[in-house]
């Protein structure tokens, strides 16, 4: 009888051990759809993929290599936040169009991978572009959300990249922040 009991007493144990585990799977697709949420796109799902402004491609594909335009804050509502940085900038404002810069990179390389962004292998390398004064003080705190934003969807192995910050005199169409993205497919 004990020899029964304990047989079920492991069976019902490691049941709850697969339960659990099903539930604390975390997909890329569910921490996208968490940082889509957080971000205001009430449903989870990226937005529209936006066309670029001129006579180029919003990327470049070459063996496996995936070469991004600058993507700039298109908010939920398809509107872009612009105007040049200043000491009087607010920061949480700031911090918000960095987070949708990535977004609209994220998009751009979704349509790059065919619709999968489970095919990209690594996150090569991330430019940060900032139309700020050449005193700002945040540049690096910028950077910092883009990274920390991409290690979160994508996790360490993937999302931990190389970057570069640049303060720039203005970005195009009055853009309020863009960061432009090299990544690599599996």
């Amino acid at each position: 009888m004990k020899k029964i009991f304990s047989i079920l007493l492991i069976t019902l144990l490691a049941s709850f051990n697969g339960i659990s585990t099903v539930q604390a799977a975390d997909t890329l697709e569910d921490r996208l759809a968490k940082e889509l949420v957080r971000l205001g796109f009430e449903d989870g799902k990226m937005p529209p993929l936006s066309k670029v402004f001129g006579p180029y491609q919003p990327f470049v594909v070459v063996d496996k290599d995936i070469y991004l335009t600058s993507t700039a804050a298109q908010r939920p509502d398809g509107t872009w936040m612009t105007g040049l940085v200043t000491a009087e900038t607010d920061l949480d404002q700031l911090i918000y169009a960095t987070e949708l810069s990535v977004i609209s990179a994220l998009n751009r390389l979704k349509f790059a991978a065919d619709g999968d962004l489970n095919r990209i292998g690594k996150i090569i390398h991330v430019n940060t572009l900032s139309p700020a004064p050449h005193d700002y003080p945040h540049l690096e705190l910028l950077a910092d959300t883009s990274s920390d934003m991409l290690v979160r969807v994508f996790g360490p192995e993937i999302g931990s990249h190389a970057r570069t910050i640049l303060s720039v005199t203005s970005l195009p169409i009055n853009m309020h922040h863009e960061i432009e993205v090299r990544a690599r497919m599996k």
